[in-house]
């Protein structure tokens, strides 16, 4: 075992590791416990069960991801199209940071479902504005709903994703489905980039 123990935030990082590359139903508190080089009961004594270890994890994850969209976007310069493109990129390199088995877990298990809505809210918020900023800025076709067309388009690369596409799948997916709802304009924008 471990001397001293692990700190609380060597252990959600640890967990959060093996969660987000396993799954949620995969991993054992004995894994866990294992791979830190501590006992079952030091955890037990900083959580109640892997339930309240998950539930901490989960809320990191929602941190360090509201961090990164956060620093992006007063990072982001550029015409409203370019800006799309780095958040869609962005939210391409968020699914593929975990395995489609924790996504599967995280979508369908009661108690955790409240992240994944939460998760997907953060990315529609923020695309479906941005989808509006690039309409605005005629980019793309008027005619386009932005909150519609951003549930859509998360929902399509979502699936994908749990289908076992590459990255290179999801971003030209993203470049295809973005030109044909295009103006000339971002059209040109487009395919000059």
């Amino acid at each position: 075992m471990k001397r001293g123990g692990a700190t609380k935030e060597e252990v959600i990082r640890a967990t959060q590791e093996l969660i987000s590359r396993n799954g949620i139903r995969a991993v054992r508190v004995d894994e866990i416990a294992l791979t830190l080089g501590i006992s079952k009961r030091t955890l037990y004594e900083m959580f109640a069960d892997k339930t309240d270890l998950v539930e901490a994890c989960l809320i990191e994850m929602e941190r360090q991801n509201n961090r990164r969209l956060l620093t992006s976007n007063r990072r982001r310069s550029g015409n409203a199209l370019q800006k799309l493109f780095v958040l869609m990129r962005l939210y391409n390199e968020a699914l593929f940071k975990v395995g489609s088995r924790f996504l599967a877990d995280i979508r369908q298990k009661d108690h955790f479902a409240r992240h994944y809505d939460a998760s997907r809210a953060l990315w529609h918020s923020q695309l479906a504005a941005q989808f509006g900023r690039c309409i605005a800025e005629g980019f793309l076709l008027e005619e386009i709903h932005a909150e519609v067309f951003a549930d859509r388009i998360m929902t399509t690369l979502f699936e994908l994703r749990m289908k076992q596409a590459h990255p290179e799948e999801l971003h030209s997916f993203c470049r295809m489905i973005l030109r044909g709802a295009a103006t000339r304009r971002g059209i040109e924008w487009i395919d000059s980039h």
